[in-house]
């Protein structure tokens, strides 16, 4: 009786133990990862899909030079958020906020008559805004920083600080990612500069008319 009552004993203390261990943060291995080439062909491959798309989409409705600008940086950060698998805050965040564009623009037509309605909802959304940003300016430095990177993450408003640095830190690395992708596919598409032409001595060499 003895026995069983020590082993049990010590069971439950070496449950104590794994449970006092701190989890291993998984931001090292996702910064590992968005660095790979791997993960960089993954999102070159979803990007050109997604232009591809868009280009079929503009043939039917052609937008204007801003709104096209707008559509390729919507795509790029859809792709980029449909590479990360909806794992992160953030891509979860870009890819709702996908959905909720291409449902606004479905519903444009609908809702063109609530235009008074939705005036005032602005209004006060700008009044709403405005007393917050009041009761922001009595905030320690340090919080209103934290608050400030919250809100240029997506998905991380009103998350905690450790929350917020990892979702940060996953982000960075993605937009390096997305950054080289998008040079490697600019510098595939771009044509070939021509080779100047040079004399003996290494001098440009002009031709006269």
């Amino acid at each position: 009786m003895e026995s069983t009552n020590q082993s049990s004993g010590y069971d439950q203390s070496r449950r104590k133990r794994k449970k006092k261990q701190p989890p291993q943060a998984p931001s090292q291995s996702s910064v590992e990862k968005w660095r790979s080439e791997k993960q960089q062909r993954i999102y070159s491959t979803n990007i050109i899909q997604s232009l591809r798309e868009l280009r079929i989409s503009s043939a039917v409705k052609p937008p204007s030079s801003r709104g096209g600008g707008i559509a390729v940086r919507d795509a790029a950060y859809r792709s980029l958020a449909v590479t990360a698998r909806g794992r992160t805050l953030w891509s979860r965040a870009l890819l709702s906020k996908a959905v909720k564009l291409k449902f606004r623009k479905q519903n444009r037509m609908r809702n063109s008559n609530c235009a008074i309605t939705g005036n005032i909802n602005n209004r006060l959304r700008k009044k709403r805004a405005t007393v917050l940003r009041l009761k922001g300016k009595g905030l320690p430095a340090v919080q209103r920083k934290v608050k400030l990177l919250s809100r240029l993450i997506p998905g991380c408003r009103k998350q905690p600080l450790p929350v917020v640095l990892e979702e940060t830190t996953d982000y960075i690395v993605a937009m390096e990612m997305q950054i080289r992708a998008l040079n490697a596919l600019i510098s595939a598409v771009a044509p070939p500069t021509p080779p100047s032409e040079t004399g003996h001595d290494g001098e440009e060499t002009h031709m006269l008319g």
